[in-house]
């Protein structure tokens, strides 16, 4: 997932000043947003995670339909 933003929107969606270059922490988020303060520019790029399970068992009491 991308999200990209002015610092203005930024500051609205997290209540962080994003007032200098480099990269911001943010309560919850996966990696930080890396903030461009002299283009008005931030960015969030969440890394894709891909899990496998292997469903051999449906287990006790479900049905394998």
């Amino acid at each position: 997932m991308v999200m990209a933003g002015s610092l203005a929107q930024w500051r609205e969606w997290t209540g962080l000043p994003f007032d200098r270059t480099g990269d911001v922490t943010v309560p919850q988020a996966l990696v930080p947003v890396h903030c461009d303060a002299e283009h008005d520019h931030a960015v969030y790029v969440e890394p894709n995670i891909w899990v496998e399970h292997v469903l051999s068992d449906a287990g006790p009491g479900l049905d394998r339909a």
